[in-house]
C-alpha cells in the first residue's frame, strides 16, 4: 500500500508539474520564464485552523486522516514570470502560487533591537489559502547574511512580474495581431500584389518593434521638458519589457534564418566568393548582436547562485531523457559529446567544461538516475545508472560467438581461412552497437577483464573472441 501525501500547506497549493529531473516544468506556451531560485526556504501557513485538503489525497479518499502541519521545511523557491512555484526536493512535491491569487506581497522580519536575528520573511496575502510566508533561510556558508540577499532579490522578482502580468500577455498579443496594418490592408488585396504588401508592411512593423522596444519614450524628452536620467532609464526597461515577447519571436525567426543560410553555404561548393563573404560578414554580425543581447532563457549562474549546478546536473539530465538519447547512444555517452550537444541546444547561453564536470558530479547525490563514470584509461563518460556491465559483457560475448559461427559456415561453404578469421574489433562493435570507437574500446577491455572475452593481437590489429575456458567452467 502506498503512504499517504502529507497534509501541509505545500500540498495545498496549485498543482505544479515536476520533470523526471526535479524541474518545474514551465509552461512555456504561455512564455513562462524562471527568474529567480534559491534553496533552504520555509512555507508557513498563518490562519487559524487547517487549509482544505487537496482533492486528489489518497487518505481523504479512504476516509482516514493525516495530522495537519503548518510549516513546510527544505523547500527551494522558484520566481517565474506567471507564479511562484515551492519545490520539496526530496519527495518530489511541488506546489505554486499564480500572481493572479496574490492581492499583497511585502518583506517581513530581519534584524532588531529585541531580535538582532529574526529570519527574513515574504508576507502574501493570497485570495485562495489566506495569508502565507515564506521564510529565507539562506547558504550554507553564510546563512544569515545569504537569507536577507535571497529575500530581497525575491521580492523584487516577485514585484517586477506582478506589474508586468505576463499572464495576460496572449490576449494582449491576440489583440494586437488582429490590429496589426500587415494582416488589416493585406486582406484586401489578392494574389502575389498581397503577398508582396504584407512583406513590406512587417518589414516596417519590425523596425518599428526594435525602435519602440529599444527607444523607450523619447517624445517627452524632444518636448523641450526636464526629464530625469533615472526616469528615462525606467521607462526604457518598461518600452523593452512591453515588447518583449513579439521582438523574442523576431529575433528567433533571424536566429533560425541564420543556421538555414550556415547549412546552405557548407553544403553549396558553387557559388561566388565575393557574395559569400559578405554574406558571411553580416551574418556574424548579427550572430554578435545576439549574443551580446543574451536572449536566452536558461539560467545563468547569476541568476541562481548556489543552486546553479544543481539546476544545472538537472537540466542535462532532462535533456538526455527528452527522446531517449542516452539509451540510443548505448546507456553511456562521452563528455565531449554531452558538452557539444547541450551547449547547442542551449544556444548563445552556453557552460563552460568546468561547470559540466561539477554538474555531473552532483548526479549521483541528487539521485537523478545518472552518474559520472572515469574508465582505467581516463575516458570520462555519463552513464545511466540502470546500465550493467555484466549485461553488456555477455552481449560482446554473443556477438564474438556469433563471428566464430560466421566464420565457420563460411568455411564450410568452401571459402578460405583467411576470408573470415572470425572475432570482433573495435570497429565492429562499434557500427553494430552505434557507439563512438573510443566507447567500443572501453567496453571490450572491460568484458576481457571481466573474463568473457580474450584477445589476439596480430599485424592487421586487436580480434576478440569468446573466452572458451570461462565457458568451460560454466559447464
Amino acid at each position: 500500500m502506498m503512504a499517504s501525501r502529507r497534509w501541509s500547506p505545500l500540498t495545498c497549493l496549485g498543482k505544479t508539474t515536476l520533470s523526471p529531473s526535479g524541474l518545474t516544468q514551465l509552461e512555456s506556451e504561455v512564455g513562462e520564464v524562471e527568474t529567480f531560485v534559491c534553496t533552504n526556504c520555509e512555507l508557513r501557513y498563518e490562519g487559524s485552523g487547517p487549509l482544505p485538503k487537496p482533492v486528489d489525497d489518497e487518505a481523504a479518499a479512504n476516509g482516514s486522516s493525516n495530522a495537519w502541519t503548518a510549516v513546510d521545511v527544505s523547500l527551494s523557491c522558484h520566481i517565474t514570470t506567471h507564479r511562484i512555484v515551492l519545490v520539496d526536493e526530496k519527495e518530489a512535491i511541488a506546489g505554486s502560487i499564480p500572481y493572479p491569487l496574490v492581492q499583497s506581497a511585502e518583506g517581513r522580519g530581519g534584524p532588531s533591537f529585541r531580535s538582532p536575528k529574526a529570519s527574513y520573511k515574504i508576507e502574501l496575502i493570497t485570495l485562495a489559502w489566506g495569508e502565507l510566508l515564506i521564510v529565507f533561510r539562506g547558504g550554507e556558508r553564510h546563512p544569515y547574511s545569504q537569507s536577507g540577499k535571497d529575500r530581497d532579490a525575491a521580492l523584487n522578482a516577485i514585484n517586477r512580474a506582478m506589474k508586468r502580468k505576463a499572464w495576460e500577455e496572449r490576449q494582449r498579443q491576440a489583440e494586437k495581431d488582429a490590429s496589426r496594418p500587415s494582416n488589416t490592408i493585406a486582406a484586401r488585396k489578392v494574389g502575389v500584389d498581397a503577398i508582396m504588401t504584407k512583406n513590406k508592411l512587417l518589414l516596417r512593423e519590425n523596425a518599428n518593434l526594435a525602435e519602440t522596444a529599444f527607444g523607450g519614450n523619447n517624445n517627452a524628452a524632444n518636448s523641450g521638458g526636464f526629464v530625469s536620467k533615472k526616469k528615462s532609464n525606467q521607462e526604457d526597461i518598461d518600452a523593452f519589457m512591453r515588447e518583449a515577447t513579439p521582438l523574442l519571436k523576431v529575433i528567433q525567426k533571424y536566429t533560425s534564418t541564420i543556421e538555414r543560410e550556415r547549412k546552405a553555404a557548407a553544403l553549396s561548393t558553387n557559388h561566388v566568393h565575393k557574395d559569400t563573404s559578405k554574406q558571411h560578414n553580416d551574418t556574424e554580425k548579427l550572430v554578435a548582436m545576439l549574443e551580446n543581447m543574451g536572449m536566452a532563457s536558461a539560467l545563468s549562474e547569476k541568476q541562481s547562485g548556489s543552486m546553479y549546478h544543481k539546476q544545472l546536473a538537472r537540466q542535462i539530465v532532462d535533456f538526455l531523457r527528452h527522446n531517449d538519447k542516452l539509451n540510443k547512444a548505448g546507456g553511456m555517452m562521452t563528455l565531449t559529446d554531452v558538452y557539444c550537444l547541450f551547449n547547442r541546444a542551449r544556444g548563445t547561453n552556453m557552460i563552460s567544461p568546468d561547470d559540466l564536470l561539477k554538474a555531473l558530479n552532483l548526479m549521483k547525490v541528487l539521485g537523478l538516475g545518472m552518474s559520472r563514470r572515469s574508465f582505467k584509461s581516463g575516458v570520462l563518460v555519463i552513464q545511466d545508472d540502470a546500465f550493467d556491465d555484466e549485461v553488456m559483457a555477455k552481449k560482446l560475448a554473443n556477438l564474438a560467438s556469433s563471428s566464430m559461427k560466421q566464420k565457420s559456415e563460411s568455411l564450410g561453404a568452401g571459402a578460405s581461412f583467411t576470408d573470415d578469421v572470425g572475432g570482433i574489433t573495435v570497429i565492429d562493435v562499434s557500427r553494430t552497437l552505434k557507439i563512438p570507437a573510443l566507447l567500443a574500446n572501453e567496453q571490450l577491455q572491460s568484458a576481457e577483464h571481466m573474463g568473457w572475452l580474450c584477445r589476439d593481437i596480430t599485424i592487421e590489429g586487436i580480434r576478440y573472441f569468446p573466452n572458451l575456458f570461462q565457458e568451460a567452467a560454466s559447464c
